[in-house]
């Protein structure tokens, strides 16, 4: 009886987790495609919920984070590919400040609060910048081309990465880390980037980078995508919880999601342009 109550379970979760996906997927493709202000408010409310959620992450560590302040460092810090001359001097400005606030207005060790204010100011709008950067690059179809490859890519690697540490799994990869994930599944995901690649090659004719090119472009996906799903399993088992929140069903929150994009995003965005200004691309 409780074997099949739980396995009940996984199949609810797992067709909540397909069902998910298959809307969120082709809005998230469906955005990127009309670019522009809409593409950067998506960003934006993708961005803020990540934000709270690790607020809400840190909270359960007993860490206070200026709330306030986090969303409106984030701003400055994912637009400044846009407007780097008038947004970089706002976000110095609230920088100051939110050093000022947490210094002489904390009751408790002000560093912490510092540290982890940052964190969830700072550091997640600007890991997040790197798919405003790819969009931007070339004109609108070359954009596009390259942000949705990149997206393939990474979805490719999370699919085929659990499909192969199911089946396959045997040698952990990190196991102080993550228990669940293996070497072989690393590979399979690793592979599915390729897959993922060729098939945007096939359909996108706005595709700029010959299979030279795009060979690092999938290995740096391959590789900086798990490294951003590790780092966030790492923050989860400090702070003691499974999701970052419940927001997508089957999938936990927006950055159990986004995980592997924050990583792989600006490690491809370097990447491209060092080849735009080297005139390669």
């Amino acid at each position: 009886m409780y074997i099949q109550v739980n396995r009940e379970c996984r199949v609810s979760e797992l067709n909540k987790r397909i069902l998910t996906s298959l809307i969120a997927a082709p809005f998230f493709l469906y955005v990127t495609w009309l670019g522009g202000w809409y593409f950067i408010a998506l960003l934006i409310a993708v961005v803020m919920a990540i934000q709270l959620e690790i607020i809400y992450m840190l909270n359960k560590q007993g860490l206070i984070v200026h709330k306030p302040m986090v969303l409106l460092l984030g701003i400055p810090v994912l637009l400044t590919p846009i407007e780097p001359s008038l947004l970089w001097p706002l976000f110095l400005f609230l920088l100051m400040m939110t050093w000022i606030s947490i210094t002489f207005r904390s009751n408790g060790d002000s560093c912490e609060q510092l540290m982890a204010t940052i964190l969830a100011g700072v550091a997640i709008p600007a890991l997040f910048s790197g798919l405003l950067i790819i969009r931007s690059i070339g004109d609108d179809g070359t954009g596009f081309a390259l942000t949705t490859i990149l997206l393939l890519m990474v979805w490719a690697n999370d699919i085929l990465a659990f499909i192969g540490g199911k089946s396959m799994g045997k040698h952990q990869l990190a196991p102080k880390i993550s228990p669940n994930k293996t070497v072989e599944g690393f590979i399979w995901g690793f592979l599915g980037c390729f897959i993922a690649l060729a098939l945007g090659m096939a359909i996108l004719p706005d595709y700029p980078l010959s299979l030279k090119l795009s060979i690092p472009f999938a290995a740096l996906v391959g590789i900086f995508g798990p490294a951003g799903d590790l780092a966030e399993s790492k923050l989860k088992r400090i702070c003691d919880i499974k999701d970052s929140s419940g927001m997508m069903p089957g999938h936990g929150g927006l950055y159990d999601r986004f995980d592997a994009i924050l990583f792989a995003a600006p490690a491809a965005a370097i990447y491209l342009k060092i080849l735009t200004n080297f005139s390669i691309l």
